[in-house]
């Protein structure tokens, strides 16, 4: 009762569902592969070999002659065999190829299940209102600025500041240090800002106030005062406009819940034991 309660719980887990599904399925087919009477015998099916008929269409681009169809099924039969003669000296076992490549189609299995899955219309709205920050165009802004270096002490610094506020506050412009920086920006987003002035700085300009000078404003160059002319702030765009890329982020954590999901399974199916750790040992002569 309790094991039946646990799966019907799984099984109503959005996401969950299929996963689950598809591991049983690859259990029960480990299953079947252990179960073979004859382990000696190769058994071609005819799904396998409308597989090797596919392949050699795509790369000849023409169906396969009696005499190549057989040469190809040999060659499977071959590789097959040598495969069985591997698995039954182990050589399967500890190889870190063969490890990476196994989790990787348990990856790419997880991966196909949750985008071959697609949401309805409600449900990407419902993510793309939840997650709306992510679908905003950048705030833009004009501005003009001056540079004061924070290379010297900070007494300095501060005079310079306050001598500054003092023309500002007589209405004229503040007089800064030459830099490699450019003293007129228009119609610059967020991000190319930060570029020039670092992290940070266009964020410090949401606040500032328009159609007069105001700072100091720190950034990674120094700290500056500021003459903002324009500011647009940003806007959320249209779902329409970003409905692929709503789509592709909804995947993208859709993925990222599977896998939490399935590695939760896992970790309640599994006992990991560890051995304790030993104490790092120095080498060398310590002086005392």
């Amino acid at each position: 009762m309790t094991v039946f309660i646990m799966l019907k719980k799984i099984i109503t887990e959005p996401l969950v569902h299929f996963l689950v599904i598809a591991i049983l399925l690859f259990i029960i087919f480990e299953q079947s592969n252990s179960n073979i009477s004859n382990p000696n015998t190769i058994t071609v099916s005819q799904g396998r070999i409308d597989q090797i008929k596919q392949s050699f269409l795509t790369r000849w681009n023409r169906e396969p002659l009696a005499k190549e169809l057989d040469n190809a099924l040999h060659h499977y039969a071959i590789n097959e065999m040598y495969l069985r003669e591997a698995r039954s000296l182990n050589m399967d076992v500890g190889d870190k190829v063969i490890d990476r490549r196994l989790r990787q189609k348990i990856d790419f299995l997880i991966e196909d299940l949750v985008t071959t899955k697609e949401p309805t219309t409600t449900e990407l709205m419902q993510y793309y209102q939840k997650n709306i920050t992510k679908y905003q165009s950048l705030p833009v802004y004009s501005f003009q600025q001056v540079h004061f270096s924070v290379d010297g002490d900070k007494e300095t610094l501060q005079q310079k500041i306050n001598q500054q506020k003092v023309i500002i506050s007589q209405g004229h412009e503040p007089r800064g240090e030459l830099k490699l920086l450019p003293y007129q920006v228009s119609n610059q987003n967020s991000l190319q800002i930060n570029r020039v002035f670092g992290s940070n700085f266009s964020e410090q300009l949401m606040s500032a106030p328009l159609s007069s000078w105001s700072g100091p404003i720190e950034s990674s160059h120094g700290v500056h005062f500021v003459l903002l002319n324009q500011r647009t702030p940003a806007s959320n765009k249209a779902f329409d406009v970003v409905k692929s890329t709503v789509l592709t982020d909804w995947q993208y954590d859709n993925l990222q819940l599977a896998k939490a999901s399935f590695e939760e399974q896992l970790v309640q199916r599994y006992t990991v034991e560890q051995a304790e750790l030993a104490p790092m040992s120095i080498k060398g002569s310590v002086n005392q």
